[in-house]
């Protein structure tokens, strides 16, 4: 199924299901900044959910749950260069604990410099496609903190449906924007996570609690393979000014198109920004990637907003032919900027 397809069918999603499919966010606030979080994955989690698309036997790790959504997004299989790119940013975590007969296992991580994804998968009950599910709480910190420089950084939690063995499926993510502009960073990261309370239509009512209790986790992220980061020439992009409603153009710099993401920087003074449309990544294959969520901190010259940018699925860097951002379309040449991927031992 295309992603016009699913579109169209947002006319049969029932407003139950919108309060439903809302995805938990988490927000650390440093130096009074605020981090602004743009939660378009929620919209096609929505519909994968609630049209019943999500009925597909995923397999049994991140990898797989990212090319399933992938061709249900686009229509299209993964290519191998693409699936190359998770292989190497994925890594295995594979810890459970099991509390009122329901078990959580944290089972795989996709990694970027900025960001990362989990899969979680939960077990334990008999999972109906008719129903969301998820935690009363959940509470995510991340060590050596990031953001102690200032900046700030938020994760999200969403039901991504039942694979085929009848785990409820769970994807998080987590991304930060420092005050100092992004800095390359490989240690290690270490992650606790905290969940309260497991149950059905956690986020309406009448909700269902199906287990009563605490998860606990604390795992390492490892950080040693990152991704590819191409480097884009400073460009002008119209944006809107949001005091005067008025398209303007507005100077693009330290352009960075990663694997998983995209950062940029731009001077906010005058009046605060918006971007006038999606921010998208073009294939050569004529196929856009829109972006997952993301967000922007000030740096500390009071002029400047660092932003960063995550797509819904890891690409492949050779595989790209340009940039969207806003009304601007900005040509890459990969052939010539990129550097190869640096390969797992």
């Amino acid at each position: 199924m295309t992603a016009e397809k699913l579109i169209c069918q947002l006319s049969c999603v029932e407003e139950r299901y919108i309060d439903e499919a809302a995805p938990d966010w988490g927000m650390a606030r440093v130096s009074g900044r605020r981090m602004l979080a743009i939660v378009l994955a929620a919209a096609l989690a929505l519909l994968l959910v609630s049209c019943g698309v999500v009925a597909a036997i995923y397999g049994d790790n991140i990898q797989n749950w990212f090319s399933y959504y992938w061709e249900a997004v686009t229509g299209h299989e993964m290519g191998e260069g693409q699936t190359a790119v998770i292989d190497h940013l994925t890594q295995e975590i594979g810890i459970s604990q099991t509390v009122d007969g329901i078990t959580v296992t944290v089972d795989s991580a996709t990694v970027g410099d900025d960001n990362f994804f989990l899969l979680l998968r939960v077990e334990g009950a008999e999972f109906s496609r008719r129903h969301s599910y998820g935690f009363d709480e959940v509470h995510m910190a991340v060590e050596p903190d990031p953001m102690a420089g200032g900046g700030l950084a938020g994760y999200g939690f969403q039901f991504h449906g039942i694979d085929g063995d009848g785990a409820a499926l769970f994807l998080m993510d987590w991304a930060y924007t420092a005050e100092t502009g992004y800095r390359a960073d490989i240690q290690p990261l270490e992650v606790t996570l905290n969940l309260t309370d497991f149950g059905q239509n956690m986020n309406t009512k009448p909700r269902k609690v199906i287990g009563e209790g605490e998860w606990h986790f604390a795992f390492t992220i490892d950080r040693s393979q990152p991704p590819q980061v191409l480097e884009i020439p400073d460009t002008e992009v119209i944006m809107t000014n949001l005091k005067t409603l008025e398209d303007v153009p507005v100077m693009m710099t330290d352009i960075q198109l990663t694997n998983t993401g995209l950062r940029l920087c731009y001077d906010y003074t005058g009046g605060m920004f918006a971007l006038s449309a999606e921010i998208d990544v073009i294939l050569k294959s004529g196929i856009s990637v829109h972006i997952s969520g993301g967000g922007g901190s000030p740096l500390a010259d009071g002029n400047t907003l660092s932003c960063s940018y995550q797509w819904m699925v890891p690409i492949d860097l050779e595989e790209v032919a340009g940039l969207q951002i806003g009304y601007t379309y900005i040509p890459v040449d990969t052939d010539s900027q990129l550097k190869p991927l640096i390969r797992k031992n």
